[in-house]
């Protein structure tokens, strides 16, 4: 091996370990970014709606997760409906001129078909009122004087 060997193989080693430097760099910040982020929820009130809240408001969270902690807490956080008493004390009244719906309905429209008929008799005996056109002058407002003008 000669000397610009050696010196091109410790150059790439030296590559290598500052890159595997900078990553352990990297993978220790992580770890104490971890460390506090787990004391600090054990610090804090640490029931269930807690934590899946923090989960989704961190925005370092995949967004699936963010959408399952959203749905699961979904249910703490807003209350559940639930039935209530009647506001008033309503008592129901016997009706007097009863009428079965079936009756109502025949009735109605036996009404509808009476007013039907009545107003196509008007609109008949209308148009026999009005007069009629003249068939000389085709309809068309002159008096069969086509000199005018």
């Amino acid at each position: 091996m000669t000397d610009t060997d050696i010196q091109s193989k410790l150059a790439e080693y030296e590559g290598i370990v500052r890159i595997l430097t900078t990553k352990l760099e990297e993978a220790v910040g992580e770890i104490d970014r971890l460390r506090s982020e787990n004391s600090q929820l054990r610090v804090e009130k640490s029931d269930a709606l807690t934590t899946l809240q923090g989960i989704y408001n961190n925005p370092r969270t995949t967004e699936y997760n963010r959408v399952r902690a959203a749905g699961l807490a979904l249910q703490h956080e807003l209350p559940r409906l639930k039935s209530v008493p009647a506001p008033l004390n309503l008592i129901a009244e016997e009706v007097k001129d009863y009428i079965p719906l079936a009756e109502l309905v025949e009735k109605r429209r036996a009404r509808q078909d009476r007013m039907s008929r009545e107003r196509a008799e008007e609109r008949n005996r209308d148009r026999e009122l009005l007069p009629r056109p003249s068939r000389r002058n085709g309809g068309n407002g002159s008096d069969g004087d086509d000199t005018a003008g």
